[in-house]
């Protein structure tokens, strides 16, 4: 048996996150490039389930990308318009007529 303290095991998981290099630095920019393609990468799989087209991480379609600054001006008037609806729909009239 060595009594020798530098026979440490070593970890098997590390759960200390990598250390993040000094922004500002090129280190910095090339580990902030490496994240930000590893972390797209997992996002933008098959695998990864995005929900459906109105809610989650990506909302809404490709037609979207393709609309004007007039459609979109209208279609977001329109969903304000039925945000107020749902949320008026509990409440009930009491006009007198």
């Amino acid at each position: 048996m060595s009594s020798n303290k530098t026979d440490k095991p070593k970890l098997v998981h590390n759960t200390q996150p990598e250390p993040r290099p000094q922004p500002g630095t090129p280190e910095f920019d090339a580990w902030l490039l490496r994240r930000a393609k590893e972390r797209a990468a997992e996002y933008l799989s098959d695998e990864f389930d995005l929900g459906d087209d109105e809610r989650g991480l990506l909302a809404g379609g490709y037609d979207r990308l393709l609309m004007s600054d007039e459609e979109l001006a209208e279609e977001e008037e329109a969903m304000e318009q039925a945000q107020k609806q749902e949320r008026r729909k509990h409440l009930k009239s009491v006009d007198s007529k």
